[in-house]
């Protein structure tokens, strides 16, 4: 299967594009339970908490965003974070998870992945195009070995990664959340090993597999994280 497409390219998202990230972030969301993305109040309110989110997690992560060809519109994205351990992560404020239990987890790093959407818009190779942006998000933690990914996912995601052959363990019970039913989990690296193994040859899975090995190396030079 092969994500490449006429109207679509990925490329990774500039600083000064995480307002218009947001703002997709925030509308698509919307759009998937019909719902008007301009409620004021309570859209200033999560774009504010979004975009400072950000801001903090951008010099130690990676966005992959999907954009039109025609008007270069961003209608997907992905992130993912090196944790430094001290920056306040979401699912320690949302869920009360501690830092004591992510640490606990007894691992050499900590990653953190959010901004996981793809506009319903898109009607084709969504599937392929879900298992690129998965692969490459995921594939800087594995490619180091003994590390922890974690994650406030939406419990229908979290349903279609075990179909995908990624298992992940949930740290306390959902909670409403920008709109769904929301888990704090975490994935171990080595639970990701049947998803790499079977789609690393693809043709839509390999293409930033460079930047995302320099970014785990990048990642473990700033960061000193123990070997």
């Amino acid at each position: 299967m092969n994500w490449a497409s006429d109207n679509y390219y990925f490329t990774k998202l500039k600083k000064n594009e995480l307002f218009e990230l947001i703002h997709f972030y925030l509308r698509t969301t919307a759009e998937y339970f019909n719902l008007n993305d301009s409620l004021n109040e309570e859209y200033t309110y999560h774009y504010k908490n979004l975009l400072g989110e950000d801001l903090s997690f951008f010099d130690s992560s990676i966005y992959y965003v999907l954009r039109d060809r025609e008007k270069h519109n961003i209608v997907a994205s992905i992130r993912i974070t090196y944790w430094d351990r001290e920056t306040i992560l979401p699912i320690q404020k949302l869920f009360s998870v501690t830092e004591e239990d992510l640490l606990s987890q007894n691992v050499k790093h900590y990653w953190h992945i959010g901004r996981f959407i793809i506009s319903k818009r898109i009607e084709c190779k969504r599937i392929s195009i879900l298992k690129k942006m998965l692969f490459d998000a995921f594939f800087p933690p594995y490619f180091l070995e003994q590390g922890l990914i974690i994650a406030e996912c939406d419990k229908r995601l979290a349903n279609t990664l075990l179909k995908l052959g990624v298992q992940s363990h949930e740290l306390g019970s959902p909670i409403m959340y920008l709109y769904s039913e929301t888990l704090p989990i975490y994935i171990r690296t080595e639970w990701l090993d049947f998803f790499i193994k079977k789609n690393n040859a693809a043709q839509y899975s390999i293409n930033n597999s460079e930047d995302s090995i320099r970014f785990a190396l990048k990642a473990k030079q700033m960061f000193f994280f123990d070997n």
